[in-house]
Parts: structure tokens; C-alpha cells; sequence
């Protein structure tokens, strides 16, 4: 789930798309919209969520949160990424004909 902080809190301070994640997530099951007698079990799903940390709400409902390990990583620095980039464009262009060599 991509931006898992991007539904908006209505005025109840709940966010409805959560909620309903929260609940598949607790119960392992969601009923039929056609035939509400229905219900069709979830089994061996993983989910996995991000967040965008310069936009949308920055709180996530705990009852949704505790299902998840929570693992904040900040921006990497410019030299940080163009060594990580550099080096697999570099073990990448080992292959190739001596030309590219300068590219990495």
C-alpha cells in the first residue's frame, strides 16, 4: 500500500480506507457487496504499506499499526546515492565493451 497516509481524517479523526485495511487485516475475511450473506475468507496475504513523509497526515491509527513492524528510514544525501547508483552501474557495465567504461 503506497501512501498509506494519504486518506484524509474525516471529522471523527478515523481514516475510512484504514479502517477498512484494519478490519481484512483483523478479521481475515470480507463479505460479498452483492450478497451480503456471503463472506469470503483471506488467508496467507502479507501487507506492506509506506508513507510519504512530506505530505498527508502523519498519524496512522494504532489499531492498524500494531499489525505492522515499523522501520523509519530518512532521505539518503546526494554523495550517498550516487555512490549506491555507481556502484551497481559500474558492476553492471563490467560486461560491456571497453567504450562504456567511462560511464560509471
Amino acid at each position: 500500500m503506497d501512501d498509506l497516509n494519504m486518506p484524509k481524517v474525516d471529522k471523527y479523526g478515523t481514516q475510512s480506507p484504514i479502517c477498512l485495511i484494519r478490519q481484512i487485516i483483523d478479521y481475515q475475511l470480507v463479505y460479498d457487496r452483492d450478497h451480503l450473506e456471503d463472506k469470503k475468507e483471506i488467508h496467507d496475504i502479507m501487507f506492506i504499506g509506506c508513507m510519504n513523509p512530506k505530505s498527508g497526515s502523519f498519524n496512522i491509527d494504532l489499531r492498524l499499526t500494531r499489525h505492522f513492524t515499523l522501520i523509519a528510514l530518512g532521505v539518503p544525501e546526494k554523495d550517498i546515492l550516487a555512490t549506491i547508483f555507481g556502484q551497481v552501474l559500474s558492476n553492471h557495465l563490467k560486461t560491456f565493451d571497453s567504450t562504456f567504461k567511462g560511464y560509471d
